[in-house]
């Protein structure tokens, strides 16, 4: 029996037995088990011929294997886990944790805690991301922010898609109580590789404030904003040595409100396929702080990630 008869023979088997399968955008087919693969592929161990990778870009969705799920009204121990483990295996989590503490003539800590979770869909994808700083100096709070933010994008069209975002801000320091944003707009991603990827987009958003003021500790405020934000990575050493950039732009239609910068900069070394190793700068920016608070916060951070 030839080699390629032999694999179909396998493949047809697998089928019959319950398999994954991996749809690509030209229509084809591969069919075996998914296994796990690194950024930017897609990988399924294929009988008679092993484990075979693809670029994300070719894929057009898995088809997980529904003899996975459990067959009765009442899901056993080991189903239950199956189905919490496919869930959770559906979503592409990165967490950076760093911490710094000093003493002596000056007592300082310092606390830098960034997370971000994406799932890819054939149709939608949701990216959600974390942040939280927090510092002390002489038992004094010095900074203490948290960021959250999520968004859904709708691919219509190949490289085109719409976005809804939500973000939700505090910073005491900055005598910021909390700002929720809400918009929807359209993006675009101009490139997408084993390399890495680019992407950009931008919209209309409404945010609502409580802000503390020397006349008002407890102001609210809401106002229409334009937001523009940008995504880039690049593999400087394939699956080992990363750079990435994130920022976001938010320009406060209001007189007396300003424009808020946001972003992220850092390179990632992947240990493994589960530990990576980074260096990376925060920044923050605002141009009408509020009275008395200086316009920039930087974090400097050298972090310990691990990718779930």
């Amino acid at each position: 029996m030839s080699r390629t008869i032999l694999v179909a023979v396998m493949a047809v088997l697998s089928i019959r037995a319950g398999a994954d399968i991996i749809h690509f955008t030209n229509g084809d087919r591969l069919t075996g088990k998914a296994v796990e693969a690194e950024s930017g592929y897609a990988a399924i161990d294929v009988p008679g011929l092993g484990v075979v990778k693809i670029p994300s870009e070719l894929v057009a969705r898995v088809e997980a294997d529904s003899t996975d799920a459990p067959t009765t009204g009442a899901a056993s121990a080991s189903g239950d886990q199956s189905v919490v483990g496919k869930l959770i295996k559906a979503w592409d989590v990165h967490v950076d944790f760093a911490m710094t503490n000093a003493t002596g003539n000056t007592e300082t800590s310092d606390f830098n805690f960034v997370a971000a979770a994406t799932r890819v869909g054939e149709r939608f994808d949701s990216v959600l991301g974390g942040e939280w700083h927090r510092g002390d100096t002489e038992q004094l709070r010095a900074k203490d922010q948290l960021d959250l933010n999520y968004d859904l994008r709708w691919k219509y069209r190949e490289s085109w898609y719409a976005v809804a975002n939500f973000e939700y801000f505090r910073d005491a320091i900055k005598d910021i109580d909390r700002r929720y944003t809400a918009g929807a707009g359209v993006g675009h991603t101009f490139w997408t590789s084993p390399h890495g990827s680019l992407s950009t987009d931008g919209g209309i958003s409404q945010v609502f404030e409580q802000v503390a003021t020397a006349t008002d500790p407890g102001m609210s405020d809401n106002n229409p904003a334009l937001r523009w934000s940008l995504s880039y990575q690049h593999w400087l050493a394939p699956d080992r040595l990363e750079l990435f950039h994130h920022n976001q732009l938010l320009h406060i239609l209001a007189a007396d409100r300003g424009t808020v910068w946001d972003s992220d900069t850092g390179l990632r070394w992947h240990v493994n396929s589960r530990w990576q190793a980074g260096l990376r700068l925060d920044l923050q920016h605002e141009t009408a702080p509020a009275a008395g608070r200086g316009k920039t916060d930087a974090a400097y951070a050298v972090s310990l990630g691990v990718k779930l």
